[in-house]
């Protein structure tokens, strides 16, 4: 397995969570356009349609480039959380004391997806309730959401050996 590298990339990008923002978005705005057509003060109503929409364009942008990268490979794990976390955090393999592949409970365990935290672990995720958890001394844990289980406990399974 040496030089092998297990790589993932977690995004929006079509999910159900995207179609859904994308029909609460064109909804809104045939309903505002609906209004615009009928207000007396097309002026002021073209104001506001503008701001809203723009605001809806830019909450639409952030949340399709949202995007968590996982790397494991000889040296240690690494991840990134882009916008959010934009250089690769690295924790060398010799740093990491344990390392396994759970299934949790976002909300339950951790108030949600996205970068949260409780007492002892640091959250990192995009969907699902599968993730990589990995203590890393001091009492810190950290937890890095995947979308693909089987294949990283196989790769685990033989990179712990080495």
């Amino acid at each position: 397995m040496a030089n092998q590298v297990y790589k993932e990339v977690q995004s929006y990008r079509g999910t159900w969570v995207l179609y859904l923002i994308i029909l609460i978005e064109l909804t809104t705005i045939i309903l505002l356009l609906t209004l615009y057509l009928q207000a007396e003060d097309k002026t002021e109503m073209g104001f506001a349609l503008t701001v809203i929409a723009g605001t809806m364009a830019l909450i639409f942008l952030f949340i399709f480039n949202l995007k968590l990268e996982t790397r494991i490979d000889q040296n240690g794990i690494s991840f990134k959380y882009f916008p959010f976390i934009g250089s690769w955090r690295k924790y060398p393999k010799e740093s990491i004391k344990t390392v396994t592949v759970i299934n949790y409970s976002p909300v339950i365990d951790f108030g949600g997806w996205g970068i949260k935290g409780n007492k002892t672990t640091k959250a990192y995720s995009i969907l699902g309730d599968q993730g990589l958890l990995f203590d890393v001394g001091e009492k810190k844990k950290i937890m890095i959401g995947t979308m693909k289980a089987k294949e990283l406990e196989e790769y685990l399974s033989s990179w712990k050996e080495e």
